[in-house]
């Protein structure tokens, strides 16, 4: 209820006054996953085109935006790694590969090495420790990525 009484702010704002676009709002500062409003600008031709994919997506362009703008900055966190759709929606992947973060880890589990688990996937050992390291830091993310695609 607290978000929705933000935007209503937010929106009678607009409606009366001038606000600026670099303005940050807290709409959700629940204690599960606080999330905050930002604007940005992109080009009217890169507005069409997400618009097109949110559609596709039955998604609104502000989840879809923001969806992209997190796996981006997680992708530069993390070199390798890159994100795909998958049956349990989305899941981090080993970039240049088939191969699923979880995957990784299964290997891993098995071979108890990286220099090991690499020479399973005839992978340099740095592609192995990308995956490990993205596993470690979101370990919640990735048993959930597993579980929908095993079952386990």
């Amino acid at each position: 209820m607290e978000a929705l009484q933000c935007l209503l702010r937010v929106h009678k704002l607009r409606r009366t006054s001038t606000i600026h676009l670099d303005r940050v709002y807290n709409v959700n500062d629940t204690a599960p996953m606080p999330t905050i409003v930002q604007s940005c600008r992109i080009e009217a031709d890169d507005a069409a085109l997400l618009s097109r994919q949110a559609k596709r997506r039955h998604l609104e362009v502000s989840t879809l935006s923001s969806l992209y703008l997190k796996e981006k900055a997680l992708e530069e966190e993390f070199p390798g790694i890159g994100f795909r759709d998958a049956a349990g929606g989305r899941e981090a992947y080993v970039l240049g590969q088939r191969v699923a973060v979880w995957e990784v880890m299964d290997v891993h589990r098995e071979a108890k090495a990286v220099s090991r688990s690499a020479d399973h996937f005839g992978w340099p050992e740095y592609l192995v420790k990308c995956a490990l390291a993205y596993a470690k830091q979101y370990p919640g993310e990735i048993a959930a990525q597993r579980q929908a695609e095993v079952g386990e």
